[in-house]
């Protein structure tokens, strides 16, 4: 998949089917519309696009607002990508864009920019500034600009109506099975693994402590049965969010430990990518440190089983 970046760098005269969205976390309703567009550029002789931005606008246009997201930046082209996209073009979340009336950012860059022939959306998708562009919009200019406009339906699962922000609130409480039935596909955390105390490894489970990707939504804290990928090999693990109440006072922060089963080696600086799979169980205070050990040995065989 070719990313774009900058206006300029766009190739003129291309025909395309283009979607738009911020597609955090690239759920099944986001797949649903890029099923669309890979299908309809292909029949008409086009190239399929994806434009998104490099954050959520909404952190702009509401000052002091901040979005917790699903994916980080490259984890959402990526995802992208492998719906089959020709190219994404990532548009900057500024002023001079946000303020764009809808109008113009159909002219300017849907038109003049991608040559679009037609353009794929949510029925309540809405763009441009003070967020008066929708889909009927799109449609007027669309007859005067020669574009067609297909408006898709949200998609329901298990009584929940699939958005970004459902399934952040899914997994900030810790519900990552149904979230991932949202996204089809795991929750993935991605962060750098940085020194910790040790005491993992002084009970005879040494765990990588993950400093999380900025702003990236965290998990309810309690135990997860987590799976991760090193080079060709994957592991499945136990992950604690939490502050290890055993073990440590109640003035201690917040931290994310994962356990590797079967792993034996240095990930300090290393940057992980950890799928969620299932929660196990909430976070507990054991009366010593055997009884924790006890435990984490109970988790682990049941992560074994549960994780493929």
């Amino acid at each position: 998949m070719e990313t774009i970046f900058h206006l300029e760098e766009i190739k003129p005269g291309i025909p395309s089917v283009v979607t738009i969205g911020v597609f955090d976390g690239v759920h099944v309703g986001h797949q649903a519309i890029m099923r669309i567009v890979r299908a309809d550029s292909v029949e008409l002789g086009a190239r399929s696009v994806a434009v998104t931005f490099n954050r959520n606008p909404i952190e702009v246009v509401r000052s002091g607002s901040k979005i917790r997201y699903i994916t980080t930046l490259r984890q959402k082209l990526e995802l992208i990508a492998e719906q089959g996209i020709d190219a994404t073009l990532v548009l900057p979340a500024e002023r001079w864009l946000l303020d764009m009336p809808a109008e113009d950012f159909v002219s300017k860059i849907l038109c003049d920019k991608l040559s679009t022939i037609q353009v794929v959306v949510g029925k309540n998708f809405v763009f441009g500034k003070d967020r008066t562009g929708n889909a009927d919009l799109l449609r007027q200019m669309g007859a005067k600009r020669g574009f067609e406009v297909v408006a898709v339906s949200p998609i329901r699962l298990d009584d929940i109506l699939v958005s970004s922000t459902a399934i952040r609130n899914l997994l900030s409480a810790g519900k990552v099975e149904k979230a991932n039935v949202l996204l089809g596909h795991p929750f993935v955390l991605e962060g750098k693994v940085v020194p910790g105390k040790g005491v993992g490894r002084s009970i005879g489970f040494p765990t990588a402590n993950i400093e999380p990707a900025a702003n990236q939504v965290i998990p309810a804290r309690g135990v997860y049965a987590v799976s991760v990928n090193l080079g060709n090999n994957k592991y499945n693990g136990v992950l604690n969010i939490g502050r290890c109440p055993t073990i440590s006072d109640k003035t201690k922060r917040e931290s994310i430990e994962v356990h590797l089963i079967g792993f034996s080696g240095d990930l300090y600086g290393q940057c992980l990518e950890v799928a969620f799979h299932h929660r196990l169980r909430d976070e507990e205070c054991f009366p010593d440190i055997e009884g924790l050990r006890q435990q984490i040995i109970r988790d682990i065989e049941v992560a074994r089983g549960l994780v493929e």
